[in-house]
């Protein structure tokens, strides 16, 4: 596996759109960790962070997307939020690695480095060879 790091030349719709992928991402990695966070304080609820990150995600997306403040939500791709879940699942194994000695994950900041991740889930190339690369901005109509 590899990474192509390239800079794209957008116009002021695709950057407005990217930003609020990267928006929908801290949001989803924030809220899980919120949540991850709470369910620490209840003794009746016990398994791991990984189990807890598994039922905290089909909540978002059996529920919280559903709601009416929430659905802002649908028109991003749910790659996004899926992987923006385990990101978190990963910052939290890596925590709980003592050989990694790594800080507990915190909440993310629109200041800080604004990325998200879109992945095939199907493991088909998404991007081919050459000097240009086409997305498809797509818009959710109700």
């Amino acid at each position: 596996m590899y990474a192509i790091k390239r800079e794209l030349k957008l116009n002021n719709k695709e950057k407005s759109f990217f930003a609020g992928c990267a928006g929908f991402s801290r949001f989803v990695y924030n809220h899980g960790l919120s949540l991850l966070k709470s369910t620490w304080d209840i003794p009746e609820i016990s398994g791991s962070d990984s189990k807890r990150l598994d039922a905290i995600k089909k909540v978002f997306t059996n529920i919280t997307k559903k709601q009416t403040e929430y659905l802002w939500t649908n028109k991003y791709s749910s790659r996004i939020y899926q992987n923006a879940f385990r990101d978190l699942k990963k910052a939290f194994s890596r925590w709980r690695e003592p050989k990694i000695k790594a800080d507990l994950p915190r909440f993310k900041k629109k200041k800080d480095h604004c990325s998200f991740t879109v992945d095939s889930s199907n493991g088909k190339v998404l991007v081919k060879e050459g000097k240009k690369i086409k997305f498809l901005l797509w818009e959710h109509s109700d």
